[in-house]
């Protein structure tokens, strides 16, 4: 079972490329928690159309709200409120299912580890995307060079995903 956290899932959709999450992870189906759904609609609201597709996603059964328990909630309150809540509340519902969580943040990945939940970040993915054979490593460069365009996010160096 796979949780993704609202970065990785508005990476994907920016450059059009949220198959690969259901691929990389061999699941018909992605789960977010209640708080990551909120994020997206808010996203929707402030206009970003990368948002409509992930919904979409969603309301065709193919991303799963899963909402918070009472313990879910209890834990959730136990991490810094440095965290988003969407990563908050995702960590609190994968530690209970024992389930996967995708984030981008360096600090969620910590936080993570400390709390005995499995986390996969944004090069783990690519990495696999090579490793499995879903692509070729010139391909996952392209990816690469879409996320810098379409996300602007820069990755420092890309050794840990082609080593």
């Amino acid at each position: 079972m796979v949780f993704i956290d609202t970065d990785v899932l508005s990476i994907f959709a920016k450059i059009q490329r949220l198959p690969l999450l259901f691929t990389v992870f061999n699941e018909d189906h992605l789960n977010i928690s209640t708080a990551v759904e909120n994020e997206l609609q808010t996203g929707i609201t402030k206009g970003f159309d990368f948002a409509q597709d992930i919904i979409a996603l969603h309301s065709q059964g193919q991303i799963v709200t899963y909402h918070p328990t009472t313990i879910d909630q209890q834990f959730t309150a136990t991490l810094p409120r440095t965290l988003g809540s969407g990563e908050r509340e995702s960590m609190a519902i994968c530690k209970r299912l024992d389930a996967i969580f995708v984030s981008n943040e360096r600090r969620v990945k910590h936080h993570c580890r400390e709390n005995g939940i499995d986390c996969v970040n944004l090069s783990e993915i690519l990495r696999a995307l090579w490793e499995r054979g879903i692509l070729m490593q010139v391909d996952v460069r392209k990816v690469i060079t879409e996320i810098e365009t379409k996300d602007n996010l820069k990755f420092r160096t890309t050794d840990p995903i082609f080593k």
